[in-house]
């Protein structure tokens, strides 16, 4: 009996065998699961409604139109025309501003500097011997070691290398910008322990 049974299992499966096989595998003609089909039905009418809102329409921001609230967005946050070269942006000519060195421009510098929030400690060492970043206590420098050229590299950043503006995105004014950069330049010659090695391929030396 129970072998009849199988038996009866089996004739009634070969209605639906499909005609076929791979390797001496056969399969089921077995309609797809009704939550497969609506999944991929949805997509369909997803790929269709985004096709009229976009492209057909009009109604939706093109890729275009995104790029320019993008770049709206960084110019609002950081202040500057991310096109635009180091320094534009701001009111303030750098080059006639001096470097600070009264001691509380230096703390306010310090302060900056030792702010987790900006990221400087995180790259460079509480010293700024270098970390991830380079040793910035040394007198070999790439983009300029002057006041006007350190203020200028941290309000652009150097994406490219890992460094967002401001070295964190959070926004510097210019009276902060030259207290922190005025003291990192009065770090300089100060050889912290664990210092890491120059780039003697840096293109500019600095006078200490």
């Amino acid at each position: 009996m129970e072998d009849k049974d199988r038996n009866i299992i089996f004739d009634d499966e070969k209605d639906v065998l499909l005609n076929h096989e791979y390797d001496g595998i056969q399969e089921f003609d077995n309609p797809m699961p009704p939550w497969w089909l609506y999944g991929f039905y949805f997509t369909i009418a997803l790929g269709v409604v985004y096709l009229l809102w976009y492209d057909v329409l009009g109604i939706g921001p093109s890729q275009t139109e995104e790029y320019q609230r993008e770049l709206a967005a960084a110019e609002e946050m950081y202040g500057v025309d991310p096109g635009a070269g180091p320094g534009a942006g701001t009111s303030v000519d750098y080059a006639t501003l001096e470097i600070l060195t009264d001691q509380a421009s230096l703390d306010a510098g310090r302060t900056i500097y030792t702010n987790p929030a900006q990221l400087c400690v995180t790259c460079h060492g509480a010293n700024a011997q270098g970390l991830v970043g380079p040793d910035l206590t040394s007198n070999y420098w790439l983009h300029g070691c002057d006041l006007p050229s350190l203020m200028n590299s941290v309000k652009s950043g150097f994406p490219q290398q890992g460094m967002p503006p401001y070295g964190s995105g959070n926004r510097l004014s210019d009276e902060e910008l030259q207290q922190l950069a005025s003291y990192l330049i009065s770090l300089r010659g100060s050889n912290p322990d664990g210092a890491k090695a120059p780039d003697m391929s840096r293109s500019v030396q600095c006078e200490i």
